[in-house]
């Protein structure tokens, strides 16, 4: 048997009709990472706890306290006043639970409360009206004898004399009779076309303001508040 030389026999990485063959590369090996894999099952496995948070809390609701009609500032709260409503919790809201219900009819309104929102306990005091140094007078005044626009429980006022001699000496600020009030209530216009205004004044000012509305003789100017 005749051998081939080894200078004629043909490499593996021998020519191929004038080319060169290309060396045969394996297929590369992947390379597994379980921290990664277990960081995204970790991400898939919070978020889907936080939407079922989300989901769960914005369905939990708390009965509170809200207002069904007005009351106006200084005015006893009623039953009839207050409506149960619904709302999540969100501690930068402090309104009262509806069960604590019959603890607040009977309080006073703190400030004029609208129909629709929330009663907090800022809103409410157990000091009624007039409270120490005050006195409640009702003064009765024709429809020139105030302002057109309606008088708003809270607002400040001046009662003023209508003639020259009727304030009593030594009343009101600097003894011009005139003197500082504020509304509680303004009531509708009577049979006789007076409209009474319950106001408060200072206790010191109580009995003049009264003879002087009494006698027809004040008029109401309202002034800026604070």
């Amino acid at each position: 048997m005749t051998r081939t030389p080894p200078y004629l026999s043909t490499p593996p990485q021998a020519a191929v009709n004038g080319l060169s063959r290309a060396p045969v590369l394996g297929r590369p090996r992947r390379r597994r990472r379980p921290a990664l894999l277990a960081l995204a099952v970790t991400m898939v496995i919070l978020g889907a706890l936080g939407a079922t948070y989300l989901a769960t809390s914005l369905g939990q609701t708390s009965p509170v306290i809200a207002m069904a009609r007005e009351v106006p500032w200084g005015q006893p709260v009623t039953a009839a006043d207050l409506v149960e409503a619904r709302i999540t919790s969100d501690p930068a809201l402090e309104p009262i639970p509806y069960g604590e219900r019959d603890e607040v009819v009977g309080l006073v309104a703190a400030t004029t409360l609208a129909p629709g929102s929330l009663l907090t306990r800022q809103a409410l005091t157990d000091q009624r009206l007039p409270g120490p140094g005050q006195q409640l007078v009702g003064v009765g005044v024709s429809a020139v004898q105030l302002p057109a626009t309606t008088l708003r429980p809270g607002d400040d006022v001046l009662l003023v004399p209508v003639a020259a001699g009727t304030a009593p000496a030594g009343s009101g600020a600097g003894g011009s009779g005139v003197v500082e009030a504020t509304v509680v209530q303004s009531g509708p216009p009577g049979a006789d076309g007076l409209r009474v205004v319950d106001v408060l004044v200072d206790a010191a000012d109580g009995p003049a303001v009264a003879a002087r509305a009494a006698a027809g003789l004040v008029a109401i100017v309202v002034v800026a508040g604070e």
